[in-house]
């Protein structure tokens, strides 16, 4: 049954993405980022010999919160600026670069201290903080350099097989 709630989810959020978008493809886009922050986070537990516990499912539930939203959206904004693709997601890594470096190190740091924590509740503090931390990492490294990449493909499909849903320019006012 844990697969058919996933595979569920994952059907809704790619709905709502659809929605939030106005798109079929560029949600995909969204939705292959997270992979990588999960896999971050359980390389960093196979690091640190955990095991994959409800601490370490709790961790990675937040970490399907970092996702290329805000990328891809401010992409698509400039896309609609007259601006190519590749322009468009080049600009979008470059401009979301230091929001996404400063929320992700905020995380990071903050986590820290609970993934070295000792005590009583300390192994769960523990999975909790190695899963998150290692998720984050590898999550924000393919957040800049793979989510612009995957922005490009899906929008290059999205106007090629649709081309009546071609984003429509919006002139700036001068």
């Amino acid at each position: 049954t844990t697969t058919l709630v996933f595979v569920i989810c994952v059907v809704f959020i790619y709905l709502i993405l659809c929605a939030l978008y106005e798109s079929l493809f560029i949600p995909i886009a969204v939705i292959l980022s997270v992979p990588f922050g999960l896999a971050g986070s359980f390389l960093f537990a196979k690091m640190f010999g955990l095991e994959n516990n409800i601490y370490l499912q709790t961790g990675l539930i937040m970490l399907i919160g970092l996702s290329a939203i805000l990328l891809t959206e401010y992409a698509s904004e400039r896309r609609r600026h007259g601006m190519t693709i590749t322009q468009a997601a080049i600009s979008a890594a470059q401009v979301r670069l230091r929001p996404i470096l400063m929320t992700s190190l905020t995380m990071i740091f903050g986590m820290l201290p609970m993934m070295f924590s000792s005590g009583v509740g300390a192994n769960g503090n523990i999975s909790i903080g190695v899963g998150t931390v290692g998720g984050m990492l590898i999550g924000t490294i393919a957040l800049l350099f793979i989510v612009p990449v995957l922005f490009i493909v899906f929008q290059t499909l999205q106007e090629r097989l649709m081309p009546e849903r071609k984003l429509p320019k919006i002139e700036e006012n001068k």
